[in-house]
């Protein structure tokens, strides 16, 4: 069995009140990780963290908008506060908007993009201050030796971004402002891996498809049948789907892996 070697490490997961975000804390923690958890709804970040305790994970929160750089700022603070480091991001906080076009005010717009590819821009270089922070106090207890060889394998932070089929592809049933803030997301995701590799940072996409959550909780029966008859593998993922293949980006298992985005949408687009 090939270790995930998460024991220890410390992960920041953004959209985890719910859905794919809550999905991967639990998992991340039940590897090992410590996790710091955010939301806006504190109320299901509170369930959450003593649901990890309980399950004898290590766990904490923090209630806010990561689309704030000061928010973003003490996030990654708190996290060190609390665990002494970070080593991981997961963002996985999104919003969708079903809006034509021509029925889209540019405020609506604006508020996808902050979410949806604003905020993880604003935590990555939060984060990857932090890395490069704790690389450099790492060489200087290291009396002056060399930094690692990139060829060693060496690790010096995972960032995981949570993206979607409709950055990669045409999707008329979502709003044009979603489509082009994940699509965003993956140019950025392959922006920092190129930028970062030298200093072992390691920077991946997953694209869903359909999940089960609660934005595709209010869709009718008629449209969630036909969603699933276009699926190859006949059903709609579950965040715990999305939650496993965060940890495999997260974890030692992908460390030949970066600037990638990974489809996870039950075979309708395959590359």
């Amino acid at each position: 069995m090939i270790s995930t070697e998460l024991k220890g490490k410390t992960a920041i997961i953004t959209g985890a009140s719910s859905g794919i975000g809550a999905a991967s804390a639990r998992m991340l923690a039940s590897e090992g990780a410590n996790v710091l958890i955010t939301a806006r709804r504190e109320e299901n970040l509170v369930r959450l963290s003593n649901e990890i305790r309980e399950a004898g994970g290590k766990c904490s929160y923090l209630a806010g908008d990561v689309a704030d750089p000061a928010f973003s700022e003490e996030l990654v603070k708190a996290a060190v506060r609390e665990f002494g480091r970070v080593d991981i991001l997961v963002c996985s906080a999104g919003m969708a908007l079903r809006k034509k076009t021509l029925d889209m005010p540019v405020e609506e717009w604006n508020q996808v993009m902050n979410v949806n590819l604003t905020a993880p821009m604003i935590l990555s270089q939060c984060c990857i201050r932090q890395f490069l922070a704790q690389q450099e106090k790492m060489e200087k207890e290291a009396s002056g030796a060399e930094s690692a060889d990139p060829k060693d394998g060496s690790v010096g932070g995972k960032i995981v971004f949570i993206s979607s089929t409709a950055g990669k592809n045409v999707n008329m049933g979502a709003s044009p402002s979603y489509g082009a803030s994940k699509a965003g997301l993956l140019y950025l995701t392959r922006h920092l891996a190129a930028e970062f590799a030298k200093n072992h940072i390691y920077v991946n996409a997953i694209c869903p498809g359909p999940v089960d959550t609660e934005i595709t909780s209010t869709w009718t029966p008629e449209h969630r049948a036909n969603v699933i008859a276009n699926l190859p593998l006949g059903r709609m993922g579950s965040p715990e789907d999305i939650a496993n293949a965060v940890v495999f980006l997260a974890s030692a298992m992908s460390n030949n892996i970066t600037g990638e985005s990974l489809l996870a949408n039950g075979g309708r687009y395959m590359q």
